[in-house]
């Protein structure tokens, strides 16, 4: 059956190609990235490497929150159905930047992007259910023993390295707590860590060294969660490529769900999830 699938990140790395895989499986497959030049290239690309006419483009950054909002907003307005969220953005940034709102870009592009994106499709995705959440993690969240919560959102204190991981046990952290909001709606939410991966990040990282495995590895481990009737069961769960396993204690402990949630609904101003189970059809 022919889903809808926004794969947030998707002109570059992993996302590009789970973009093409989901939709060479005939998948309606809804693109995002940030420049909007590249964006119609590989839109161009990927349409002629699958021959399909259902892949659509959308543009946001991701450190902006209006801009994401505005990006749930266009995909609500023109789809009537959304199957599959997957949060695949990210970035790591070598050197500290601040988005709007003095939060560090990492912060506001790994976490709180993936966060409100969940909040403002909540409504749709529901309406869908059966639908999932899938949220691009890391392994790097186990380096993390403690958080610094004074120097969050805005890392003054920054270590580009400790930035990207605190970020990644956010999301592990929230993806556990969102599966507890999202009980009896139809919809799942679950973390990956796709691999360590050749992409524009690792580079980052490596400062231009080459290193990690091709993309598509990454990719079948996003796609396996967001179609495979196995983790179609799971809600909560942390997988390492394409296996389900416990993430770290830290992310696990219920007192730092908590704590990463409140961040979240405090910063982007989501402070009410609206009851899903009203959503559903």
């Amino acid at each position: 059956m022919e889903q809808t699938i926004l794969v947030t990140g998707s002109t570059d790395g992993i996302g590009k190609v789970t973009a093409r895989a989901l939709s060479r499986q005939g998948h309606r497959v809804l693109l995002h990235g940030r420049d909007p030049g590249k964006g119609r290239r590989v839109l161009a690309e990927l349409e002629a490497a699958t021959g399909s006419d259902r892949l659509d483009l959308f543009i946001a950054d991701l450190s902006v929150q209006e801009r994401v909002r505005d990006l749930a907003e266009e995909i609500a307005g023109a789809y009537d159905r959304l199957d599959v969220l997957i949060n695949n953005a990210g970035v790591f940034m070598p050197e500290r930047e601040v988005a709007p709102g003095g939060i560090e870009t990492t912060f506001a592009v790994n976490f709180l992007a993936q966060f409100l994106l969940a909040h403002e499709f909540l409504p749709l995705l529901a309406r869908s259910a059966p639908a999932r959440i899938v949220n691009v993690a890391s392994i790097a969240h186990r380096s993390v023993r403690s958080i610094d919560w004074e120097n969050l959102p805005g890392f003054p204190d920054y270590d580009a390295y400790d930035a990207y991981a605190v970020s990644k046990v956010g999301v592990v952290a929230f993806t556990a707590r969102l599966a507890r909001e999202l009980e009896g709606t139809g919809v799942t939410a679950n973390s990956l860590h796709p691999g360590v991966i050749e992409t524009k990040l690792l580079r980052a990282y490596t400062h231009g060294r080459d290193g990690g495995a091709p993309p598509k590895k990454g990719a079948e481990a996003e796609v396996h969660l967001a179609l495979s009737p196995d983790a179609g069961k799971t809600s909560g769960g942390y997988f390492e490529e394409s296996r389900w396993t416990r993430p770290s204690s830290l992310a696990l402990d219920p007192v730092i769900q908590e704590r990463f949630w409140e961040m979240g609904s405090s910063l982007t101003g989501a402070a009410r999830w609206a009851d899903p189970k009203a959503y559903a059809r």
